[in-house]
């Protein structure tokens, strides 16, 4: 029986993996019968990499107790079953078939995870603190609003768009490193809208022209005006976290194997 392991950088430990593996990989083929574990390098894979997954092939091998192992490191000329093994678990490297396997490190996979789930949620959590203005007092169709709760509801929005401004610049890098045009292009978007909202934000009390009756630390604002403000906002946030939800969608789809 083959079995295939694959080198994780990120847990530093080789895991099974009977499907596919990235060009980035270091690849390892057990065949319990002849007790022989065959090593490939992926075409993108570096030596650092292979000497480090070397290394710790005493953790892969205890869990064979029974056989006695030999090693064997080659690029070519491996038997016909492992070569069958091989051009089954990089078919999608090799002919290019699969359009969406763009990311190829274990480190870049997890870091875009963790990135997008924040750039989705960051700009959600923005826009459930501006929709917090709706429930303010009400009077004549103005909303009232002291000018300390007015200035920690704009600056609590400023702080979860510059933390999401941070993550998609973040994203930008790692699509660079893979070259995925998708993940730069989208974050992109996600950059220049988010700077724009905080450019916006920081208006501050210049946002609205307050109503007749405004103090210095009592705020009058039409409803008009705040729907207005809220709908600008919202619009800005959905251009950019639409793409984003389905790329997300799209990313676990493809590489939820890669994660968990």
């Amino acid at each position: 029986m083959l079995r295939t392991f694959i080198y994780n950088e990120f847990k530093s430990k080789w895991i099974e993996e009977e499907h596919r593996i990235l060009s980035y990989d270091i690849c390892a083929i057990l065949d319990e019968e002849k007790e022989i574990i065959y090593f490939w390098s992926g075409p993108k894979s570096n030596k650092a990499k292979f000497r480090k997954g070397f290394s710790q092939i005493k953790e892969l091998v205890s869990t064979f107790p029974d056989l006695n192992i030999q090693f064997i490191m080659t690029k070519k000329n491996f038997p016909v079953e492992i070569q069958n093994k091989l051009e089954l678990v990089i078919e999608s490297i090799k002919t290019g078939k699969d359009q969406n396997l763009k990311f190829s490190r274990f480190t870049t996979i997890r870091i875009y995870s963790i990135s997008i789930i924040a750039i989705i949620i960051l700009p959600i959590l923005s826009f459930l603190n501006l929709i917090t203005s709706l429930f303010w007092t009400v009077s004549n169709e103005n909303y009232h609003v002291t000018n300390t709760i007015y200035n920690s509801w704009i600056n609590n929005s400023k702080i979860l768009t510059t933390i999401s401004l941070i993550f998609f610049s973040i994203n930008i890098v790692l699509g660079i490193v893979e070259n995925e045009s998708q993940v730069i292009i989208f974050s992109l978007i996600g950059v220049i809208i988010s700077a724009g909202l905080i450019l916006y934000l920081n208006q501050g009390i210049f946002l609205f022209l307050f109503q007749a009756g405004s103090t210095l630390t009592n705020f009058i604002i039409s409803q008009k005006d705040l729907i207005i403000f809220l709908l600008l906002n919202l619009s800005a946030i959905l251009i950019f976290e639409i793409p984003n939800i389905y790329k997300l969608i799209s990313f676990f789809k493809t590489y939820r194997k890669f994660i968990f």
